[in-house]
């Protein structure tokens, strides 16, 4: 797996053989960042991180910090070694965790964008806006990838913006509604 732009671009990295583990494809990386636009200077949480290529991705493009919450240890200590061969221990903090938890951990913060690629089909997607609501968590925008095959439900208070889909991987960008 390769990064595809910016900074870090071309740059392989490992992805552990792990159950359930499945990265962004590149070609949904590239759709992602084009819709984006623009991460510079951005504080970015990326949580269910897995292999930790949504943290490397927004760090090449420019992000100005990425904190990447997985449960594996073994994805994370993939990650750490990542980033210290990389050197890029300054932008880039990553801690084993479940989400939920973590995002108490995280309570009362704000980041320009979160990212999450929960497993799919598990309802995460659903319960994601609703965790960071209870843990009073401000975002800009909050972007879930999920399987194509789910219409999730979103809870009050949150506007999906758009959702494009690549294959069986759907993207969902969404915001807090005005009330």
């Amino acid at each position: 797996m390769r990064i595809t732009a910016g900074e870090l671009r071309g740059r392989g990295l490992s992805v552990p053989d792990l159950p359930g583990l499945r990265p962004t494809p590149a070609k949904v990386r590239q759709a992602l960042f084009n819709i984006l636009a623009d991460v510079d200077g951005m504080r970015v949480l990326d949580l269910f991180a897995g292999s930790g290529v949504m943290a490397l991705e927004s760090l090449s493009r420019g992000a100005a910090s990425v904190i990447s919450i997985e449960q594996q240890r073994r994805a994370t200590r993939n990650m750490e070694l990542i980033c210290a061969e990389w050197r890029l221990s300054d932008a880039w903090q990553i801690y084993t965790n479940d989400v939920e938890r973590a995002l108490t951990q995280l309570s009362g913060q704000h980041f320009d964008l979160i990212f999450a690629d929960p497993p799919y089909k598990q309802g995460f997607c659903e319960q994601l806006p609703q965790w960071l609501d209870q843990k009073k968590i401000g975002c800009d925008r909050l972007v879930i990838e999920e399987s194509a095959r789910v219409e999730p439900q979103w809870p009050a208070g949150w506007l999906c913006e758009q959702s494009r889909r690549y294959g069986d991987t759907t993207l969902h960008f969404l915001s807090r509604s005005e009330v």
